[in-house]
């Protein structure tokens, strides 16, 4: 992840949600696998088989962390994207909206009483550990292959609290936090940009649980900020968002 962006404030008309739906439904093919294809010969189960089919790392430029109450405002956005820029985006609900449906195939299978068919709770405590670690690093690992996160700034993801922006979300909380701490290397595209242009210049002579979040490496980006963003662009790819860094140059 190279810039990470505070989107507050954007609205779309249109068809673009439905642009959005058909990406997102391009990275579910293979969530259907049976919990079959992953038991070892030991018995046990494969957990890096598991976190490898049901949360795959997916080529995106884009990595969107959002609240679930505002996935129609996701889709749109990622939509846009699409059809403005032609950027591929991964919507962070692709893939731990289906935490819970694996963690309900594991503990079915192996977190019930043989005596009244009940679930076992330690059992479940383990299963659900197991499961939202390889949630947690399968979105570390798409954060740090999109090049850029925009975050979705809405009343249903943050509230603010005097000063302090805060979320009830521990996956937004994980997300957020996350972005601040993992590597922020320059695409290459970027180094040759600035090597040109320097080579140029020398030639002529970016449960109700509170936790406080921390924007202070985010640009903030409003409805103005993408107008302006999306005037001008002539072409469509992952280029298109080395104007959005001209844009807003990192001090």
């Amino acid at each position: 992840m190279y810039r990470g962006f505070n989107v507050k404030n954007i609205t779309f008309n249109g068809n673009y949600i439905d642009i959005g739906l058909h990406q997102q439904k391009q990275y579910k093919t293979i969530i259907d696998k049976t919990l079959d294809s992953f038991i070892l010969d030991s018995g046990n189960l494969d957990g890096s088989k598991m976190q490898s089919d049901w949360f795959p790392t997916i080529d995106a430029d884009i990595f969107v962390s959002h609240s679930h109450k505002n996935m129609d405002l996701a889709l749109s956005f990622a939509g846009w994207l699409k059809d403005r820029f032609g950027l591929s985006t991964f919507i962070d609900s692709s893939v731990w909206g289906y935490s819970n449906d694996l963690l309900k195939k594991i503990d079915d299978k192996y977190c019930t009483r043989i005596t009244d068919g009940l679930y076992d709770y330690e059992k479940l405590k383990a299963s659900s550990s197991h499961v939202h670690m390889m949630l947690a690093s399968a979105l570390t690992m798409m954060i740090n292959k999109a090049e850029c996160l925009f975050f979705l700034n809405t009343p249903s993801s943050l509230s603010v609290d005097n000063i302090k922006q805060k979320t009830m979300s521990p996956w937004i909380y994980f997300e957020l936090t996350t972005s601040r701490f993992i590597r922020k290397p320059i695409p290459e595209r970027r180094i040759q940009k600035v090597i040109t242009e320097a080579y140029a210049i020398i030639k002529k002579a970016e449960l109700n649980i509170e936790y406080t979040v921390d924007f202070s490496d985010f640009i903030t980006l409003g409805a103005d900020e993408l107008k302006a963003w999306s005037n001008g662009i002539g072409i469509k790819g992952i280029e298109t968002l080395d104007k959005l860094y001209e844009l807003h140059p990192l001090h």
